[in-house]
């Protein structure tokens, strides 16, 4: 069993899967292996060491790697369920439903995603006369989000006296401000138990940090831990790994600093780095052999992530025979670089490529429209890659609420659905509802079941629907999600009433939902439950999202993160638009060359960067080539498209201008004179300053040639 397990695994790889005990840091750069290197050692450890996966907790970033490892895993060990192969959030929601009866949690709490949020700020907003303009949705979150990852504010949720108050946050109605908003979303979630993405590893850091006895019980169970894509991990989850193996000391963590890229929501490279200083006696590996790209691909990515300075040098070293030359296409406009694009995959196809084999990415969504347009021009079949933003369709919406409400009678649920299709439960009977659920402090699914039959709710629809959901909630415990699913849109008639309204695209979606309902049951096996189904819809994320039919997969770099394909382009790599307009400093910039290096090594056969010379769609600016295409190198590229020498000498100028902008360089010595300045040189004599840049003073001589000399040129005024 041993041999099969090791059999075909690099020196490096096998260093890494036997070494169990104590802490290691493996270093894997992109397309080393990593996945089978975690696969291997978790088998390595259950069977060669007779350890019981129960006592293995291994943690992955996305649903779908997790759903990948555990399918690994059985092909070794049939019987395994991979309980504790789980994302960071995904492992929280499981100890909170062990443990979360310490924090006052019932059972059955739900965890709202960043839809769910939007519907609480809305009610939040009507119920106080705000609107979007004053306080748009997004700001709201992120403001929630960074007081959450400040604030003690666990125990105020968790307070069953309700003697405690948030802290930082006004006691008073201050609704008009972002604090008051952000109370009264927590004063929701208080009363409601209910739980948003950021709670899960906050609340179970609370709970190991403060209840000693469950601190013992969670560190017993983890003999061995191991998480991948470390160089992603918040201090939140950072924290989490460390109590965690505060018993055992068998930490493993596996990532690649190289492709850090998630500084926004938390993630700082120094925690990868740092490793070895906060764990004394680490033993540190490095995944250097690279199984997904050609040595010219390779060349390039080498090439390009070496000009960051804060980094630990690792070359990734290739397997592949050679292949083609990465091409980089110069364009004189947006559209000619986007059926530049579409040519190219036409090209490629027509030589054998199916189009799901090709994938083109760019940084910003926005940056995708031109692309779109050439593609739908020309007959590509394409597709936007994203799961999350299929899960935001208002149909799929509506359908998850119907199999809600009967699983967790939650009011935002009720309130989404008790019109569709139409019951004739206006405002004024809804104002009604909301009261009398106030007053008796009763969800309104309850409330409106108490108060049916009153003259009020005479000739609506309230009697059916309540039969309708107490008919599903009984439905769902005896089977599993996609026949609860398909069964609770059969007799609400919210599937008849897509038909009827003639909506064949909603009613394609709502089809390829209760697909992933039935995928879901059939990936995890055994006695899955609604409840569980629906909180996996909250933890899902973009990367969860399988694509399985033949077109060109459109994606953003970050939506790219994980995976891989056969060709790969990268579209407008302009200043201001890859690298970003809004970095702001060198760590920034360093960050912004760690995407472009993740979108470069997701390539395996073939590589396209392009850009294009004109005016940037969103500022308005003139459009300057990427620093990144300069520093993969013109060795390393095959150029089509002529790059004139005004066009580089001018995007050169804007870099050497933005570096000294954010402090790459320090600044230029102020300009000690103006235009038309008369100045005097000891050697070219009296002239006029013409024009002040970058480059210096500009300056046209009595002698009749003109100069451009520095700004700390030894020039002299003449008054």
């Amino acid at each position: 069993m041993t041999e099969d397990i090791l059999r075909g695994l690099n020196e490096k790889q096998l260093a890494a899967v036997t070494a169990t005990e104590g802490f290691v840091r493996v270093s894997a750069g992109a397309g080393s292996g990593k996945t089978r290197v975690l696969t291997s050692r978790y088998v390595y450890i259950a069977k060669t060491l007779g350890v019981s996966p129960e006592h293995i907790l291994s943690v992955t970033f996305t649903n779908k790697a997790a759903r990948e490892m555990r399918g690994r895993i059985r092909r070794h060990m049939p019987d395994e369920d991979g309980g504790w192969i789980l994302t960071f959030h995904s492992a929280c929601h499981k100890i909170l439903k062990e443990d979360g009866h310490l924090l006052a949690l019932p059972s059955n709490f739900m965890v709202l995603d960043e839809e769910d949020q939007k519907s609480v700020l809305h009610k939040i907003y009507t119920e106080n006369g705000l609107s979007m303009r004053d306080f748009p949705f997004r700001k709201c979150l992120d403001e929630i989000e960074l007081y959450k990852s400040k604030a003690n504010y666990v125990p105020y949720l968790t307070d069953t006296m309700r003697a405690c108050r948030a802290p930082a946050l006004p006691e008073q109605d201050e609704p008009n401000s972002l604090d008051g908003i952000i109370r009264e979303y927590m004063n929701v979630q208080r009363k409601n138990f209910w739980l948003d993405f950021a709670d899960l590893i906050q609340f179970v850091l609370y709970l190991l940090k403060t209840n000693a006895a469950a601190r013992k019980k969670w560190q017993n169970a983890f003999e061995y831990i191991q998480i991948d894509e470390f160089q992603d991990v918040s201090g939140e989850q950072y924290a989490l790994a460390k109590i965690l193996s505060g018993k055992h000391k068998n930490l493993f963590i596996v990532g690649d600093p190289d492709q850090t890229i998630y500084s926004w929501r938390g993630a700082d490279v120094k925690f990868f780095n740092n490793f070895p200083k906060d764990f004394p006696g680490t033993k540190t590996i490095t995944l250097d052999i690279n199984y997904r790209s050609t040595p010219q691909i390779l060349s390039a990515s080498n090439s390009l992530i070496s000009k960051n300075t804060e980094r630990e040098e690792k070359i990734l070293k290739p397997t592949l025979p050679g292949g083609d030359t990465p091409e980089y296409f110069h364009c004189l406009s947006r559209t000619e670089e986007a059926d530049k694009i579409a040519d190219k995959i036409l090209s490629l196809h027509e030589g054998g490529v199916p189009f799901s084999d090709i994938a083109v990415l760019f940084r910003s969504n926005y940056m995708s429209r031109v692309t779109e347009a050439s593609l739908m021009r020309k007959k590509v079949p394409y597709m936007m890659f994203g799961g999350v933003e299929f899960y935001k369709r208002k149909e799929v919406k509506d359908a998850l609420a119907y199999l809600r409400l009967a699983v967790f009678e939650d009011d935002l649920s009720f309130e989404r659905i008790i019109n569709i299709p139409p019951r004739g439960i206006g405002r004024k009977r809804m104002h009604a509802l909301h009261e009398y659920a106030a007053a008796q402090n009763r969800s309104l699914f309850c409330a409106l079941k108490a108060i049916c039959s009153d003259p009020l709710f005479k000739g609506t629809g309230a009697t059916s629907f309540i039969r309708i959901i107490d008919d599903a909630r009984q439905f769902a415990l005896s089977h599993d999600p996609f026949e609860a699913l398909d069964h609770v849109l059969t007799i609400s008639g919210y599937e008849a009433f897509l038909r009827d309204s003639g909506g064949q695209e909603r009613l394609n979606n709502l089809n390829e939902l209760k697909a992933s309902a039935r995928e879901f049951v059939q990936a995890e096996g055994g006695d899955i439950g609604a409840e569980e189904y629906l909180n996996s819809l909250s933890l899902i994320s973009n990367a969860d999202t399988e694509d399985k039919k033949e077109h060109v997969k459109l994606m953003t770099i970050h939506t790219a993160k994980g995976l891989e394909f056969p060709y790969v382009f990268i579209c407008c790599m302009n200043e201001g638009s890859f690298p970003s307009r809004k970095i702001r400093d060198k760590a920034g910039m360093e960050e912004e060359r760690r995407v472009a290096y993740v979108a470069l090594t997701r390539a395996m056969r073939g590589l396209y960067l392009s850009d294009a010379e004109g005016f940037d769609s969103q500022s308005g600016d003139q459009l300057n080539t990427s620093r990144f295409v300069f520093e993969v190198g013109a060795d390393n590229l095959n150029i089509t498209g002529k790059l004139s020498k005004a066009h580089m000498k001018r995007s050169a100028s804007y870099i050497e201008s933005r570096n000294r902008e954010i402090g790459i360089l320090p600044p230029l010595p102020k300009a000690a004179f103006s235009v038309n300045s008369s100045v005097y040189h000891a050697v070219f004599g009296i002239g006029t300053i013409k024009a002040i840049s970058a480059d210096g003073y500009t300056i046209a001589f009595e002698n009749g040639k003109t100069r451009t000399l520095s700004l700390s040129a030894p020039l002299s005024p003449i008054d």
